[in-house]
């Protein structure tokens, strides 16, 4: 009796470390084949813990493998075809907005080739969820600030933004370093 309880605990807590896992997966920008190569992790994780159960040197390759796995989120989003194109359309939306700021404001902006061929390559994050989004951030980032016909497109973003920032299920981790720069500060590295 006594091994079963021990066994249930250990997978309920084995499920409450992947719900754990997978929201940092996500905030890396991890989809669905992440959280699957996570919960691959932990199982290797409880396999190569069990005494006898592989040869050692096996064994080690196994715990170093998730380890991997639990520990990198980063790598492991790589691993599974990269960020979600939604966390990377935020990201990207975003971070023109802090550089165009940065770069003296839509007027100055509009010139700077970097940002007119970010502005441009924001087709790459085209999705359903995202094709809304990015329309808007097309339409906004260099527009005048003072324009007030503007006013409803502005809003409209902030909307989609919230849309889109919700469906990620998780912070995204470049979110607090991206925000200390739009308020001016240095970056912690």
């Amino acid at each position: 009796m006594l091994k079963i309880v021990g066994a249930i605990v250990i997978v309920v807590g084995a499920i409450k470390v992947w719900f754990e896992l997978n929201v940092r997966t996500q905030a890396n920008g991890g989809g669905r084949v992440a959280g699957a190569l996570v919960a691959v992790g932990l199982v290797f994780l409880l396999v190569s813990l069990l005494p006898g159960l592989l040869p050692f040197e096996i064994g080690i390759s196994v715990l170093v493998v998730a380890f991997v796995f639990i520990y990198r989120p980063d790598i492991v989003v790589r691993v599974s075809g990269g960020p979600r194109k939604e966390w990377s359309a935020l990201h990207e939306g975003r971070e023109l907005a802090v550089v165009v700021a940065e770069r003296g404001g839509p007027k100055i902006a509009a010139g700077d080739a970097e940002i007119s061929a970010r502005v441009a390559g924001l087709s790459a994050f085209e999705t359903p969820l995202t094709s809304r989004y990015l329309a808007l951030v097309r339409r906004t980032i260099l527009a005048d600030p003072d324009n007030v016909s503007l006013a409803g497109a502005r809003a409209e973003l902030a909307e989609a933004d919230a849309e889109l920032r919700a469906s990620l299920g998780a912070r995204p981790v470049w979110e607090r370093p991206l925000e200390r720069r739009a308020r001016g500060e240095v970056p912690i590295e």
